[in-house]
């Protein structure tokens, strides 16, 4: 923007300095010159224009280009609309709190949400019994239920943990550390660079 404003302003000193020259000397200004000054005139009233409208408009080639760039970097989004989770921790309230704690505290850490296929024996009370001694010990002790998910990705036993990218998403099954688990996936996956993008966030 500082750019183009020097410019309009070098262009506006030529455009004076010739017409100043013209007057003075009474040079001869061939018709080529005078049609590359109406050009220059007719840009840096453009230019003004723009100024005062607050807003500095692209060439249409440029605009195009931070058009389809904007878009780029939209969300890619599942076929039911939902836009994935860069990565899921698939867990089950019936694995032994020892274990469990140390689990949902790590996907805390990686801002990972950690998921769960149903409620606790089918019950509503025993699920929330369940949730309530594990934020005694962890107020991060958080879980979300999503039983399509499992279905989604193939989940059958847990813990897994899924990690996505377009088109890919990587599982690694058993009870591996979070952190373990993204390096594995950062060096041997296909989704090695959201793997790292989440250690990075995690740091």
């Amino acid at each position: 923007m500082k750019k183009a404003f020097l410019q309009a302003l070098l262009i506006s000193g030529l455009l004076s300095g010739a017409c100043a020259a013209g007057a003075s000397e009474q040079t001869t200004v061939s018709h080529r010159d005078r049609d590359w000054m109406k050009q220059q005139q007719q840009a840096l009233e453009e230019f003004k224009g723009s100024l005062q409208d607050g807003q500095l408009q692209l060439p249409a080639a440029q605009q195009d280009r931070v058009s389809r760039l904007q878009q780029e970097m939209q969300p890619a989004q599942n076929d039911d609309g939902r836009t994935p989770f860069p990565a899921i921790y698939f867990v089950s309230l019936g694995i032994p709190k020892e274990g469990l704690l140390p689990m949902l505290r790590d996907a805390h850490r990686f801002g990972i949400p950690a998921t769960i296929r149903g409620l606790l024996q089918n019950d509503m009370r025993k699920t929330a019994a369940a949730m309530f001694e594990l934020s005694k010990e962890s107020k991060n002790a958080g879980v979300q239920v999503d039983p399509t998910l499992f279905s989604e990705y193939g989940i059958t036993a847990v813990p897994a943990l899924v990690v996505t990218c377009p088109g890919h998403f990587d599982v690694i099954r058993g009870s591996l550390p979070l952190q373990q688990a993204l390096e594995k996936v950062s060096q041997e996956g296909e989704c090695a660079a959201t793997a790292r993008q989440l250690m990075e966030k995690a740091k």
